[in-house]
């Protein structure tokens, strides 16, 4: 069952729509920048002007954690098992465990603010995009051997101006990674090796990229007015110029896809939420509208969505530390999902430091 999240420019809350039907709200008291996904039932918030990531729990509309950072979080990746975070701030990547609170590293490798970070869908690698034209590919097991210094598995120099976004598709080490910059164009990776197997040149500078999972297709989205649509299963025609595939009539502030990815849910900056069908680009009916702009939109694919209105404890209470401590658990565990449906636990023995 799908479950999009939007917030509001205001900041009066976070609200939860089943359908274009709201059925909850987290109230927010200061100015949220970003919404992610954490793990099944948890949502994170970033401050845009305070050191704190908020976690809320979905079926509770409660806020059940607040951890505090050593800076303001530009943006974060929760890790597909729930169990470590990614946090971009000022232009370094900090990794915490949340089982132990523990700082796992601190990447740099990056000249200006870092501007997106996500994971692979299988926890191997994270991925960093910054405003100094760089993507930086890491390993994440090299993390936990080496804590002083650690550089990229590969950097990208291909954009000439700034990343806005980033995503990682399916297959593990020989999934495609798509890049979106201020440049107009959109790169397609090999997430492994790094080879460049295609790059999209839109009108536009491009601000957001959304990729159905079956890599069919690519929209690349403009906070002007206009969405346009690759195909990924035809050859690309580098001279043909790329039409706008849907135009609103006001900008777009946020966009996801929702309906088994055969709509992109739009929001405006006037406060509208519209529906476009992927397949040819015409509004579908949706009524929902907010009274001022919605500033970002996520859609959450739950087994089942059901209110709760008993306290159910969030797993992880341990503060974040604000130092490497030389060493994790003896034990680290790294969990690794593989087809979104099977956990395994691999144990590593981490040597602790005199």
């Amino acid at each position: 069952m799908e479950l999009t999240l939007l917030l509001n420019e205001d900041n009066c809350g976070i609200y939860a729509l089943q359908g274009s039907n709201k059925v909850s709200k987290f109230k927010v008291h200061e100015a949220i920048s970003k919404l992610e996904f954490l793990s099944p039932f948890y949502v994170m918030a970033t401050s845009a002007k305070k050191s704190i990531i908020y976690i809320w729990n979905i079926c509770q509309d409660s806020l059940v954690k607040k951890y505090v950072l050593t800076g303001i979080p530009l943006c974060v990746a929760g890790s597909p098992c729930g169990g470590y975070i990614a946090v971009g701030i000022d232009n370094t990547i900090k990794i915490w465990q949340l089982s132990t609170g523990q700082l796992v590293n601190t990447l740099g490798h990056h000249y200006q603010k870092v501007s997106r970070v996500i994971w692979s869908l299988d926890g191997a690698f994270i991925i960093s995009a910054g405003h100094d034209n760089l993507v930086n590919v890491w390993e994440f097991n090299k993390l936990f051997k080496d804590l002083s210094s650690i550089s990229p598995l590969y950097s990208l120099t291909d954009h000439s101006m700034p990343l806005a976004d980033l995503h990682c598709g399916v297959g593990g080490s020989k999934a495609r990674l798509f890049t979106a910059s201020l440049d107009t164009t959109c790169n397609v990776y090999e997430l492994f090796s790094g080879s460049l197997l295609v790059s999209i040149q839109f009108p536009v500078p491009i601000h957001y990229i959304l990729v159905d999972k079956t890599e069919s297709y690519v929209l690349g989205v403009s906070f002007s007015t206009e969405i346009y649509k690759v195909s990924l299963v035809s050859q690309i025609d580098e001279t043909k110029i790329i039409s706008p595939f849907i135009k609103c009539s006001n900008k777009i502030t946020s966009c996801c896809l929702v309906e088994a990815d055969t709509a992109v849910l739009v929001s405006t900056s006037s406060g509208e939420l519209l529906m476009y069908s992927t397949e040819n680009g015409q509004l579908l009916p949706y009524a929902y509208k907010s009274r001022t702009p919605v500033n970002d939109i996520i859609m959450i694919d739950l087994p089942s969505y059901q209110r709760n209105d008993k306290p159910v404890p969030f797993p992880y209470q341990q503060p974040l530390q604000r130092a490497i401590t030389g060493c994790l658990d003896e034990n680290v565990h790294i969990f690794v999902t593989l087809c979104s449906n099977i956990v395994v636990t691999i144990q590593r023995y981490v040597p602790k430091f005199s």
